[in-house]
């Protein structure tokens, strides 16, 4: 008898099955922007019962996808980490590329600039990125970016926080409906609080948009970045 060897399995269909569900994915989509949600906000969101909706978050902390807490009564969930984030940027990514209708329906403000997780998207994401390079602010070196000293002396400058460690400062994530890289990682998170705490960044009615403010676009003339809208 010939013995038939078995293929090593990683585990993934596991998570590929706990997104598999348009409920799910519609519960993963609405904490993409970074924020933590209770579970009857993402049943809502969701378009399902809460009897569901705790089902199907069930699945997707069990997968480790999702983070949860309790405060009080309430049970807030939210994406569990950076990878998982990466994990979800690159279906987003790959999804678009792969949808013959391309990014047609997509409203223009979530366009022009949004969360993406905790960084900045959209045509002011890669806005940032190319206002950053021109600068010489970061070094690109593949996919990953480090900040230069004209960076760090632009950081202290700004009062953005953020302070260099071992790892990259920043990866490059394509942008979904750019088509084009913008920046994910430490350093672009940091760059987003800041536009967000100093309302340069202000919530749009568009879930997950950000409107620029006049202050936000100070911001950007500093950098020498053009903004495209």
């Amino acid at each position: 008898m010939v013995a038939v060897s078995r293929s090593v399995q990683s585990g993934f269909s596991r998570l590929t099955d706990a997104l598999s569900d348009p409920a799910r994915e519609a519960m993963v989509s609405a904490l993409f922007g970074g924020r933590a949600l209770p579970a009857g906000e993402l049943a809502s969101l969701a378009g399902v019962s809460p009897q569901s909706a705790s089902a199907h978050l069930q699945k997707l902390t069990d997968a480790r996808l999702l983070s949860v807490w309790q405060q009080g009564r309430f049970r807030y969930y939210r994406i569990a980490d950076d990878e998982v984030a990466g994990l979800i940027e690159n279906l987003v990514n790959v999804a678009a590329r792969t949808d013959l209708t391309g990014t047609r329906g997509v409203p223009t403000p979530l366009r022009q600039s949004r969360t993406c997780y905790c960084h900045l998207a959209g045509q002011l994401g890669v806005a940032l990125r190319d206002g950053l390079v021109d600068k010489q602010l970061i070094a690109l070196r593949g996919r990953e970016a480090c900040i230069t000293d004209q960076g760090l002396a632009w950081c202290h400058a700004e009062a953005i926080d953020f302070k260099p460690g071992r790892d990259p400062h920043m990866r490059l994530c394509n942008d979904w409906t750019e088509r084009v890289p913008h920046l994910a990682g430490p350093f672009a998170n940091a760059i987003l609080k800041r536009l967000i705490g100093t309302h340069a960044l202000a919530p749009h009615r568009v879930p997950r948009a950000l409107r620029l403010t006049p202050k936000g676009r100070a911001f950007f003339e500093r950098l020498g970045a053009s903004i495209p809208f």
